[in-house]
């Protein structure tokens, strides 16, 4: 595990973590999710499997960041805030992934 880690942090083994990336304490990263340079995950928030957080993109507290959710360059998720995974996105609209 590389990355400015928050020693209550809890990264997966096959997460990527940028070393410039920062995941405060009590976050989550789960399998295969990948968090980029300049990357902030907040205080108790959690990137689900395979999602994407891109660089100098920031996660609030508590946010959620849904399975393959992508957090593009520079965005900031507010805390609390949920990022559904792209199919629960498509079912709500009908459309198709």
């Amino acid at each position: 595990m590389t990355g400015n880690t928050h020693f209550s942090a809890r990264v997966h083994d096959t997460a990527s973590l940028h070393p410039e990336a920062t995941v405060h304490e009590g976050a989550v990263v789960c399998a295969g999710a990948l968090v980029c340079e300049g990357a902030v995950i907040g205080r108790l928030a959690s990137v689900c499997e395979r999602a994407r957080v891109a660089k100098g993109a920031r996660v609030g507290e508590r946010a959620w960041i849904g399975e393959e959710a992508v957090i593009p360059t520079g965005v900031r998720v507010a805390p609390y805030a949920v990022v559904p995974c792209p199919e629960f996105i498509a079912a709500i609209i009908g459309g198709a992934r």
